[in-house]
This record gives C-alpha cells, structure tokens and sequence, in this order.
C-alpha cells in the first residue's frame, strides 16, 4: 500500500502494521489509522504518520530514554479498549515537540501513547499524575531518573 508522507514523499508500507486508533487522537479525532516510520539511524525517534493526512505526523520516542523510571498503570478501560492479554505485547509512545535543538525540546509525558503490538490497537492516555509533564525537556544527557 502506498501512502504521501510529511517527511519522506511517498512509501510503501504493510498494511498489517497500521495502527488503528479506534478514536483518534485527541485534537485529531478523525484520524484513525497511522504507521510508525523510522527517523535517522538510531532508532530513538520515529515518525507517527497518519495513513490518510499527508502532512499530519509526529515525532514520537520510548518514553524510557527520557526518563528510565516512568511508570503508569494502564487503566481496566484501555486494557479492555486495546484487548491487552499480557505486558509483553504493550509499547509505549510519547509525543515529541521538536524546538530548535534538542536540549530545548519536549515531550508529553502526561499524555503517552499506548499500543497493543499484537493486533495494532492504539490509543493515547491522558494520566492523572503531576509527576509527568506535558513539555518535559528532552536534555538526554542529564535526565535520567
């Protein structure tokens, strides 16, 4: 299948690693389906494209290499939502708002996304935690902990 994309023309993706968010993301309701796409050679970053919106994506991270300790517990609504059986099929995203380094730029760990790697269910959580930032610095260096 092919799809346009913000950052890198035209692709061919497998259609089987969409992720479906059965309602979006918040702020973008109507956009349902995305496919994570590598940014650079190390693999900390990816592209979150949207399969319909051509100039829609985000820059997403694990949330663990910005700061080791994150922990939530993933609600009995979105385990049920995302037909979560065990931990090991659960990966977690944030998204990233790039400024004009990367010391200056930040993440939204307040708001993480969370997929269900076995059958591509997705859905972003808003948490109840002051702990977690919506624009936590991105220093990669000295934050870890």
């Amino acid at each position: 299948m092919n799809i346009q994309t913000a950052y890198m023309g035209e692709m061919t993706i497998d259609p089987t690693m969409i992720l479906n968010f059965e309602h979006g993301i918040p702020g973008f309701e109507g956009e349902k389906q995305f496919i994570q796409l590598p940014l650079g050679e190390n693999g900390a970053f990816q592209i979150l494209q949207s399969v319909k919106t051509k100039d829609l994506a985000f820059i997403i991270t694990s949330p663990y290499i910005i700061k080791e300790n994150y922990d939530f517990e993933i609600d009995e609504a979105t385990v049920h939502a995302l037909d979560i059986r065990s931990e090991e099929e659960v990966a977690v995203f944030v998204i990233v708002t790039l400024k004009d380094t990367l010391a200056e730029s930040t993440a939204n760990l307040r708001a993480p996304l969370v997929v269900n790697t076995r059958n591509k269910k997705a859905k972003q959580v808003i948490l109840n935690d002051e702990a977690y930032a919506i624009r936590h610095k991105l220093d990669l260096q000295s934050e870890k902990g």
